[in-house]
């Protein structure tokens, strides 16, 4: 018995210490907070009426964005350049967007996402400023060695594939309004995929041109890690998080809509 509790409280005492970092560090409450958003946000969307919770979208993506980007290794002025022009990429494609009809086809923003530019509420450069952040991340840890167009190409379908389950939230909670139709046509999917391909391919070039770091293997050959590997942890976190944000709000929708 006392053996047992000696390794028992032994074998704990070994586990604390990395506890207590985690709970110490800034990334453990970044992790924490964006686990927290979305999982809380689910289940209250799964449980009652959720029109509170939609007003708070704006806040909710903000605070994930920041939350993911304030624990990103090495952070540089280049990579705040990089994700400028990433958002002010997606607001251009959306402002022309709104404005010609031709890109997505004809739709408009309601009010419900906050502040506009022009028609676009600012958030949605936010939107598209997460989003490929989080996929280009993902594919380049993911396929490290494949070439880069695969690379761009997945993290740019990648985006095109949750853009399919935002859609219909969207539209049900009236965050933004298409022209004559209930749902997009196959015209913004389109538009999305290579959008995506854009905004995916900027991070790429940023990382492997960037801010690339490169080591000998155990072969003593040559091989890149990008800065980008040792942020997977929150990243694949937070994909994770939107996808069970968005299962429990189409529960929701199911039982109470």
């Amino acid at each position: 018995m006392h053996i047992y509790s000696f390794t028992k409280v032994n074998l704990l005492s070994k586990d604390m210490p990395q506890i207590t970092r985690f709970f110490a560090s800034w990334r453990g409450w970044a992790i924490i907070v964006v686990i927290v958003l979305h999982v809380v946000g689910g289940i209250c969307m799964l449980l009652g009426d959720p029109i509170s919770l939609v007003l708070l979208t704006p806040a909710h993506l903000c605070i994930t964005t920041f939350m993911l980007l304030s624990v990103h290794a090495e952070v540089s002025r280049k990579f705040f350049k990089t994700g400028f022009l990433v958002f002010m990429f997606g607001m251009f494609i959306e402002i022309n967007g709104v404005h010609t009809g031709y890109i997505f086809g004809s739709y408009y923003y309601t009010s419900l996402l906050g502040p506009r530019i022009l028609g676009v509420p600012i958030v949605i450069g936010t939107n598209w400023l997460l989003l490929s952040y989080c996929f280009a991340s993902f594919i380049d840890r993911g396929l490290h060695d494949s070439k880069h167009y695969l690379k761009v190409a997945l993290g740019a379908i990648c985006m095109v594939l949750l853009d399919v389950l935002i859609e219909p939230f969207a539209v049900y909670y009236g965050l933004w309004v298409w022209e004559g139709r209930v749902l997009p046509s196959l015209a913004n999917y389109v538009a999305w995929f290579f959008g995506g391909c854009v905004v995916i391919n900027i991070w790429l070039r940023f990382w492997k041109d960037g801010r690339g770091q490169f080591s000998h293997d155990h072969k003593g050959g040559a091989s890149s890690k990008y800065v980008v590997s040792k942020n997977n942890d929150i990243i694949n976190i937070t994909i994770c998080c939107l996808l069970v944000f968005f299962v429990l709000s189409y529960v929701g929708v199911a039982l109470y809509g």
